[in-house]
């Protein structure tokens, strides 16, 4: 019964820890929610597609792990927490440490921009699902450029470069 009860509270820990990522999709869900009361109409799809859209800017941390950081000590030390099994400190270390990885390409204020035209262009030929899944990816850079704010008190250095570090 012991070890059941350290699980539990373990697999509790590890959600305490992830809760970042259900923040971002509760906001891509509030702006499929919004985009439903402003077009009144609702497509089961664009539930699925917020959701999508809501985690799919952070897919690069995976791209950084496997591709173009793999090398860099933050990754290291990922691969090492998992490789070992250290689950509760694995997340711990990314849910505490990934606001100092500052080597992401693509979360930055172009990417931003960027999204935002192609979502005003989807919006202008009417393309609702592009609508979603677009405000969505904005939402979750905008939620994180506000979570730098809380937790570093600044703008982390990466939202104001193009591409990555030289």
């Amino acid at each position: 019964m012991g070890r059941v009860l350290v699980r539990i509270k373990g697999l509790g820990y590890i959600a305490w820890q992830s809760r970042h990522m259900a923040y971002h999709v509760m906001i891509g869900l509030l702006w499929a929610w919004y985009l439903r009361e402003r077009w009144a109409e609702f497509n089961p799809r664009w539930i699925y597609t917020a959701i999508i859209g809501s985690v799919l800017p952070d897919i690069e941390h995976l791209f950084f792990f496997l591709g173009y950081g793999r090398k860099e000590k933050y990754s290291n030390t990922v691969f090492d927490l998992f490789k070992h099994h250290h689950w509760r400190a694995l997340f711990l270390f990314i849910s505490t440490g990934h606001k100092h990885n500052t080597s992401l390409a693509y979360h930055n204020l172009y990417t931003i921009v960027f999204l935002l035209l192609v979502g005003l262009y989807a919006s202008v030929i009417d393309w609702h699902v592009g609508v979603v899944l677009l405000g969505a990816m904005v939402s979750h850079y905008l939620f994180d450029i506000a979570d730098d704010f809380v937790q570093l008190g600044r703008m982390n250095s990466n939202w104001k470069r193009f591409g990555r570090p030289r």
